[in-house]
């Protein structure tokens, strides 16, 4: 699968959601708020203004933007300055994932 957005193939088992600036959810994890930059069926990416100091298991909040929120657990997987990525436990269920995918754009297709 090429992801024009990011150049290359692209290596990921599912398709990502992506968010403009202006549009971002936000994940709330220990008392902080962090901005989603990206999701997919299998994790998310999130970002902070200040290099991010997170690791291993995560549980929090999805806010959407429609005022909606999800729960969210994972694993750290990736560490990137103010970037992370995060793994799901699990998949995103269909009706959890269509409400995500109402609220953003497709790219890698």
């Amino acid at each position: 699968m090429v992801n024009n957005e990011y150049g290359g193939i692209e290596k990921r088992k599912s398709l990502r959601r992506i968010y403009p600036a202006a549009a971002r959810p936000i994940l709330r994890f220990r008392g902080q708020k962090l901005e989603i930059k990206d999701v997919s069926r299998g994790g998310l990416r999130f970002c902070s203004c200040e290099k991010i100091k997170i690791r291993g298991w995560v549980t929090g909040r999805m806010d959407l933007i429609d005022g909606t929120s999800i729960k969210v657990e994972g694993i750290v997987v990736r560490v990137d300055n103010t970037d992370m990525g995060l793994s799901f436990i699990g998949d995103l269920k269909d009706d959890v994932y269509r409400r995500i995918a109402a609220t953003s754009r497709l790219t890698g297709t």
